[in-house]
C-alpha cells in the first residue's frame, strides 16, 4: 500500500471523512501551505466541497488559515494537536500516538510502500526470488526474530541459499540469536560483523539493487515495512554500509 494511502486510511481512523483526509495529506507534503483554488484542482472536490472540507479541518484544529485574498491553509503541527489530544484523557492517547506516526510517516517519499500483517510476512519470504544478487542487512538480528520469529526467518535463510544470494550482515546487538547466525555464515552464504549492544533499537533494514526495506514497530506494537525503490538512496545507503562495514573488525 503506498505510503499517501496508508495516511489517508490512519486518519479516517482518527474519525476525518475520506475528503478531509485527502486535503490534510496535500497540506502536509506542502509546510508553505495552499490554497482553495489549487487544492480544488489537485483534489477535483467542487468550490463549494472544498471550503466545507477547509473550515471542518480548521474547527477540529487539523489547519490554520494564514492569509487572506487568497486564503493560505498549513497543516497545523501534528506533534502539537496529539498533545492537544492525549491530554483530554487515556481513551484519547491512542488517536494521539496514530497522530505522531502520521508525522514520522510524512517524512518517507510518497512514492515508498508499506507492508502489514499477512502482507508483510509474505513479501518478506519472497525477498530472495527478487534479488539480483546480493542483499545488505543491517541492524538488530534479535528485531527480526521478534518481528517474525524463528520458523520464518529459517524459511528466508533456506530460500536466499537455494537461490545462491549471499549476504552480509551488520548486526547491532549481543543476543545469542546473533552469536548463533554469524557462527552459520560459511553454511548460509553470509558474512556477519557483530557491533555488541544491549539495547539497540529493534528495527532492521535490508538493501538489494535499488531497493530500500526498512522494519520497524508502530506506536501499538504492530511491525511495518515500509520499501522504496529509489537508486540514489540506495547508493547513499550502500555507502553508509560499506563505511561501517570497513571500519569494524570481524
Amino acid at each position: 500500500m503506498k505510503i499517501r494511502n496508508y495516511i489517508r486510511g490512519v486518519l479516517e481512523d482518527l474519525g476525518l471523512s475520506l475528503g478531509e483526509a485527502i486535503v490534510f495529506c496535500e497540506l502536509l507534503q506542502m509546510n508553505e501551505g495552499l490554497d482553495a483554488a489549487y487544492l480544488k484542482n489537485k483534489t477535483g472536490f467542487s468550490q463549494a466541497g472544498i471550503y466545507k472540507i477547509l473550515n471542518s479541518l480548521n474547527e477540529k484544529s487539523f489547519i490554520a488559515q494564514v492569509g487572506k485574498r487568497p486564503e493560505i491553509y498549513v497543516a497545523n503541527s501534528l506533534g502539537n494537536i496529539s498533545r492537544k489530544i492525549a491530554v483530554k484523557g487515556r481513551k484519547l492517547s491512542r488517536i494521539a500516538d496514530k497522530l505522531n506516526e502520521v508525522g514520522n510517516l510524512r517524512k518517507i517519499p510518497l512514492e515508498s510502500e508499506i507492508y502489514e500483517d499477512n502482507s508483510l510476512t509474505d513479501f518478506y519470504l519472497n525477498i530472495p526470488y527478487k534479488v539480483d544478487d546480493f542483499i545488505w542487512c543491517v541492524g538488530s538480528f534479535e528485531a527480526v526474530m521478534n518481528f517474525f520469529g524463528p520458523e520464518v526467518e529459517k524459511d528466508f535463510i533456506k530460500s536466499r541459499v537455494k537461490k545462491g544470494k549471499n549476504a552480509d550482515a551488520i548486526i547491532f546487538d549481543n543476543s545469542d540469536f546473533s552469536k548463533n547466525l554469524a557462527g552459520r555464515d560459511i553454511f548460509e552464504k553470509r558474512e556477519t560483523k557483530i557491533i555488541p549492544h544491549n539495547s539497540y533499537p529493534l528495527v532492521f533494514s535490508y538493501l538489494y539493487d535499488n531497493s530500500v526495506l526498512d522494519f520497524y514497530k508502530d506506536s501499538e506494537g504492530k511491525v511495518k515495512l515500509v520499501k522504496l525503490e529509489s537508486p540514489e538512496l540506495a547508493k547513499a545507503r550502500l555507502f553508509q554500509y560499506q563505511s561501517i562495514w570497513n571500519s569494524t573488525m570481524k
